[in-house]
Formats: structure tokens, sequence, C-alpha cells
């Protein structure tokens, strides 16, 4: 029988695969592994340098001169934009001040100082850096990277096309992918599934209707029972794909996983 007992487990630190010690040799059935399965959705990030490549992008905003460009790197997380841009034009000095201490961004950015507004102490507009641009204009945003340009349905280009002097609002002009992994493939090296052409896929599942913050949880109606080669084996290994065969990456390495066996005995 295979002895599946918390002394014979070992995490690996591959985060994408965890790896399951045992000392029996293999015969007859494995039920299908995701049976039941608890992941917290917070470490499957929507934004991730790694493995998707979409964290980066730039803000063009008016200065004296012409134009500055801000690039904008996000962290891995579930990302949240607007404060990732607020806070590059904090650093960059690209805001004002106005009369009740809020900073002045978003907007169109004007000539000349309103009454009540105070410049930012440092960077571009403040009194030793760049200046004021000449002419009232709105910040530009670059989309430069087309796997961000999915996150938020914009291809690639600058939005609005042509410096404007009129703030406005830009509708997506291709279907945003805000999570660009749609459902996961799990895989176990002692599978031997007929059914499909790797011949380890043991389940697959999505996110389900899990918010940012809670578990997912995935329980089907019933067990899918699958082969396994029979023989000795040292260890089983499991690994967790996205829908286009990437590892996922799972920031959490604290998850649950559980196995049934059936008709399973010596050689």
């Amino acid at each position: 029988m295979i002895r599946l007992n918390a002394e014979y487990v070992s995490i690996l630190k591959a985060n994408f695969k965890r790896q399951i010690l045992f000392v029996d040799s293999v015969k007859g059935q494995l039920c299908n592994m995701a049976s039941f399965l608890k992941l917290d959705s917070t470490n499957i990030y929507n934004i991730d340098a790694t493995q998707f490549s979409n964290n980066s992008f730039k803000i063009e905003v008016p200065t004296a001169a012409t134009a500055s460009t801000i690039s904008i790197a996000l962290s891995d997380d579930l990302a949240d934009i607007k404060r990732s841009i607020q806070t590059a034009f904090v650093n960059t000095g690209a805001f004002l001040i106005d009369s009740t201490d809020n900073n002045f961004d978003f907007s169109a950015t004007p000539a000349s100082l309103p009454p009540g507004y105070t410049r930012s102490t440092t960077g571009l507009y403040s009194s030793g850096g760049t200046g004021l641009p000449t002419t009232t204009r709105v910040p530009r945003v670059i989309i430069d990277n087309a796997a961000f340009g999915k996150v938020v349905g914009l291809t690639s280009g600058t939005y609005p096309t042509a410096p404007t002097i009129i703030s406005s609002a830009q509708l997506s002009n291709t279907i945003p992918q805000i999570h660009p992994s749609s459902s996961y493939v799990v895989r176990c090296d002692i599978i031997k599934n007929q059914y499909v052409a790797s011949g380890d896929i043991l389940s697959a599942f999505d996110r389900g209707d899990a918010q940012v913050g809670q578990l997912i949880s995935y329980k089907p109606s019933q067990y899918a029972w699958m082969n396994c080669f029979d023989g000795s084996r040292s260890s089983i290994t499991i690994s967790m794909y996205n829908q286009n065969d990437q590892k996922a990456q799972l920031r959490d390495t604290q998850y649950r996983v559980d196995f049934f066996k059936n008709k399973i005995g010596r050689n």
C-alpha cells in the first residue's frame, strides 16, 4: 500500500511543485488529487514580472520643455495600478498641492499655478525642476508592454493618441484579461492518464467565485479515479500549471491537497 502519513511528506522549494516521499511499491489506481483543494487566492497574482512580464508601462507628463516620461514598474501582486501611478508621480514631483493639501494629479496640468495651489518641493514641477507646461495639457498613458496592455484591455500605443487640453476617458479597444490565468492544471508523475496527450494530468480547476483574499476551494461532485504506473517509487511529484502550460507561481507554500487511494497493493 502507499503510505501518505505526514512523516513521509517533503515540501520542495519550487513553488509550483510539491513532492510526497514514500517507501512502498505502487500498483492500482489513485483518486483524483484535486478531489479537495484549498488555495489562498492572494498568492496567485495577476501582475507577475517573472511569469507574465506584465508589470511595466509609462506615463507621459507635460513639462515646460515638451514632456517627461515616467516609467511605472508594478510590484508582483494583485496590483492597485492607480496607487502605483500616484506613487510614481510623488517620487518624480509630477504633482501639485491644492488648497486643502491634497495632491493634484490625473488631471490637466495647468500652465500657471492656480490660486491656493503650491508646487511639489522637489522634482519636475518644483521651483527648481522643469516647470509647468506652456499650455494646459493632460498626462498620457504609454502602453509599450503588450502583456500589460492585455490586463487593461489596450493595445500598444499612447492614449490619448495626441496631446490634449481636455481630460478624457479611454475605453478598452480589446477585451481585458484582468487575470492572465483563467484555469489551472494539476499534474502528478505517477498518473497514467490515457485520455490526454501528456499522460500525467490529474485534474483541472479555476478560481470560481473566490474574491481577492478568499480561499479558492475546489471539490468536484464525485471522485475521478486515475490509473497509476506499477512499480517501486521513491517519490510522487505534484505540479501545477496554468491553461497556457506555464508553471503556476504560488507565493504561499501552504496549500492543501488531499489524496485518496483505491485498489492499491504491494507487488
